[in-house]
């Protein structure tokens, strides 16, 4: 198999926290920008400053889905108790195994998240939110979410950090949590990564199964991506992490990023949160 070079690379670099990344001001969408001679990358202020935006300068291609406030390029994080049911509240049945999940842009019911305090210098970008509940409708998450985003090259350079203010100090099992949440549009189906024994060798790739339900593989660079046909996407590299998820709903090949087919990954750790 022919090794590919995606030209978009989101590079996750984690401290208990997270990675993103991303030219200037925010326009009629709330969707604020910046970009440099490779890439150009956009947060959108009305889903808690999630990554919505991300696609070489000079073009109008979007890798990145917004089918619903699930989607995206944003933080999830994983707790108990499971299911979650804060002030005796249930959650939405198809998602009440998640447990307590704030997700960085909206809940499942369509409530988005709330931007606390954000920043663009131009080449920097910087956001902090009160979370939603992706399983309840209407409960904002009981922490803030940060994130610190920096173009380098073709990379996005994303920092993440959440801050817990839960009254409940049980310490749950611990939970794979997502460093970061990745959906991609429909032309960028074929998951790609290096799982074998001999890494930074330039080894052969490996197409991980575009299915769901996702599929779990170890990361042995710490890389994965989906690209097109062309070989040409999105990929998120998590120093030190192993274990990624992802795949492919859908049909794949088609649609843009208000339609349904997309593409997931996630790099995961896992952590106890209290």
């Amino acid at each position: 198999m022919p090794q590919m070079q995606p030209v978009i690379l989101l590079s996750c670099l984690l401290a208990m926290c997270l990675t993103l990344a991303g030219s200037q001001g925010a326009d009629a969408d709330h969707i604020s920008y910046i970009q440099n001679k490779d890439i150009r990358l956009g947060v959108d202020l009305d889903l808690g400053g999630a990554i919505t935006y991300l696609s070489k300068t000079g073009s109008k291609e979007n890798v990145v889905n917004s089918y619903d406030w699930g989607r995206q390029i944003q933080m999830s994080f994983y707790s108990g108790p499971v299911p979650y049911t804060p002030n005796g509240k249930k959650p939405n049945p198809s998602w009440a195994g998640l447990g307590w999940n704030p997700i960085q842009s909206g809940d499942c019911y369509g409530n988005r998240s709330k931007v606390l305090d954000f920043q663009n210098d131009g080449n920097s970008l910087y956001v902090k939110c009160i979370p939603m509940q992706w399983p309840q409708n209407d409960v904002p998450g009981s922490c803030t979410f940060e994130s610190w985003i920096t173009l380098r090259g073709n990379t996005a350079e994303v920092h993440g950090r959440i801050i817990n203010h839960r009254k409940d100090h049980t310490q749950y099992p611990g939970r794979g949590q997502e460093l970061p949440a990745i959906y991609t549009n429909g032309p960028y189906w074929r998951l790609m990564t290096y799982d074998g024994d001999h890494p930074f060798t330039n080894g052969s790739l490996t197409q991980i199964p575009a299915k769901m339900p996702w599929s779990g593989w170890i990361a042995t660079e710490n890389w994965a991506a989906l690209v097109n046909d062309q070989n040409w996407g999105l990929g998120v590299y998590e120093p030190g992490t192993y274990q990624f998820i992802g795949g492919f709903a859908g049909e794949p090949g088609k649609g843009g990023p208000k339609d349904g087919p997309t593409g997931y990954i996630a790099p995961l750790q896992e952590e106890i949160l209290v």
